[in-house]
């Protein structure tokens, strides 16, 4: 009788202990977990320590070509005289142009349109006044940079009389390209290292890098910007173009 008895009061405690480790777990566990997830985000947090920054590359270049917008504007009493008329003076400027050794391939007309001239002073004209506007505008590509302003005179002199935009550029400019993008790797590295070295860290491996397109990365001089700049006699001033290239990259610190 006494065995039994000690055997019962055995089994009781031990569905005891098991209830009560039981309830110990699922109280506790929450925080065993959160308190291990915490040490294994910090964990991750001080490993994945990085920098990004932008490099830039410049170079200056002279050009090689360069883009004219060329054109004809006509005001007319009717669509068909302004048309035919624009079309004929367009005509003779283009052979103007060949004459001037510019190749038909480089005179590509980007921009024709017909537009009415229905308001004077007065407001709104009678309809026997209305009067129509032909535009034809031709972008030509001038590779004697010597000849600028000849070529441009023989279009004047041709009836063109919307001019504008001449704009240089290079016409090949991927080595140049390929140059100053190095250079930007090269001063990306040294802000790099310059930032590291405030913290006590040095600069690793490269995680991830990306060219800046659009304005401040990979342009000329804002998009081969205007720099020609034209004299009493006609010259013109070349002048150099600025190529700029952007990177913007992420070592590891270590």
């Amino acid at each position: 009788m006494q065995r039994r008895q000690w055997t019962t009061t055995a089994i009781c405690l031990a569905a005891t202990s098991a209830i009560a480790l039981t309830v110990l777990y699922f109280v506790a566990a929450p925080y065993m977990t959160s308190a291990a997830l915490a040490s294994e985000t910090t964990t991750a947090s001080a490993s994945a320590r990085s920098v990004t920054v932008v490099g830039e590359g410049v170079v200056n270049i002279e050009p090689d070509v360069a883009a004219a917008r060329i054109g004809v504007v006509v005001l007319r009493s009717t669509v068909k005289d302004a048309s035919s008329e624009a079309g004929g003076i367009m005509q003779a400027v283009k052979a103007a142009l060949l004459a001037q050794n510019i190749e038909e391939k480089d005179i590509q007309t980007r921009h024709f349109d017909i537009s009415a001239e229905r308001y004077g002073p007065e407001g709104l004209l009678p309809e026997e006044q209305v009067q129509y506007r032909v535009r034809n505008t031709a972008y030509v590509t001038i590779r004697d940079l010597d000849n600028i302003g000849g070529v441009l005179d023989a279009a004047i002199g041709a009836g063109a009389n919307d001019i504008g935009s001449v704009r240089f550029s290079l016409e090949n400019p991927a080595s140049l390209e390929s140059e100053a993008r190095a250079m930007a790797v090269a001063d990306a590295r040294a802000k790099a290292e310059e930032l590291a070295a405030l913290i006590g860290a040095t600069v690793g491996e490269v995680t991830e890098i990306s060219e800046i397109i659009g304005h401040g990365g990979g342009f000329f001089d804002n998009s081969f910007s205007e720099m020609a700049m034209a004299d009493s006699a006609g010259a013109f001033s070349i002048g150099e173009l600025t190529l700029a290239m952007q990177l913007q990259v992420t070592y590891r610190l270590r």
